[in-house]
């Protein structure tokens, strides 16, 4: 009988730790929320981007990462700092287009456009190795063209740090060649035949990733870019896997 006992206390420790360890497993495994800002004054900004919960290390490294972008975004006057927090970006923004009208409509009877701030993120690929969150905002100031910045993050799930191309790629030279005879591919077949052989070809700021392969983006400002569109394609990971060092 004492054994029996001693049998079916052995057997609940072990099921207790067997959930235990599961329950841990899941704790790592960080997850977000979508926030959703839209303020309309003399300007508009609406802002939907991924904030990752808790009050962890991880969480506030990443959410200050994703924060930054859009207050650099909404930083539209390069004579003023910076501002800290995405509230106070807003209202800088709103004072940066005030003054821009004041100063002109003083000798120009003109209606100047509002101003208009798109900012949006989304969670693009995540696994225990990585997480990677697509970021782009865009300017309208009533120019022809729009100010356009897209961004991937890629981040350390374990420390919530920013990942660089080079903590992500193996061989950078072997990678560059690869997304060379892509990038040539896709200007021939989307981009209306433009070659980029003679140019001194990089790779782009960053790479993202989804569950299909590695991303490929070029701003439209960036080098490469011959179109007023952005170059955008994505590399199979049965093509690109031993260049990952996850």
């Amino acid at each position: 009988m004492f054994n029996s006992i001693n049998n079916f206390k052995t057997f609940y420790l072990l099921f207790l730790c067997f959930i235990g360890f599961f329950s841990c497993e899941e704790e790592k495994i960080l997850s977000f929320s979508e926030i959703h800002i839209s303020k309309e004054k003399e300007t508009f900004v609406d802002i939907v981007m991924p904030k990752a919960k808790g009050n962890s290390n991880v969480a506030k490294n990443i959410n200050t990462s994703l924060n930054n972008f859009a207050c650099d975004i909404l930083n539209v006057d390069s004579a003023k700092e910076k501002k800290l927090t995405i509230d106070q970006s807003i209202t800088a923004f709103n004072a940066s287009y005030i003054g821009f009208t004041t100063l002109f409509t003083e000798d120009v009877a003109k209606d100047f456009p509002k101003w208009e701030a798109f900012i949006d993120g989304e969670i693009s690929f995540q696994n225990e190795f990585i997480i990677c969150i697509a970021m782009n905002g865009n300017v309208q100031t009533g120019e022809a063209n729009s100010n356009l910045i897209f961004k991937f993050f890629n981040f350390d799930p374990a420390t919530g740090k920013e990942l660089k191309t080079k903590d992500l790629i193996n061989d950078l030279n072997g990678f560059k060649a690869l997304v060379k005879k892509y990038y040539d591919k896709e200007l021939m077949t989307v981009h209306n035949g433009l070659q980029s052989q003679n140019l001194d070809f990089k790779l782009p700021k960053t790479i993202g990733f989804n569950e299909e392969g590695i991303i490929i983006f070029y701003n439209n400002f960036e080098f490469g870019a011959l179109s007023k569109e952005p170059v955008e394609f994505t590399i199979p990971y049965v093509v690109a896997n031993s260049y990952l060092k996850f």
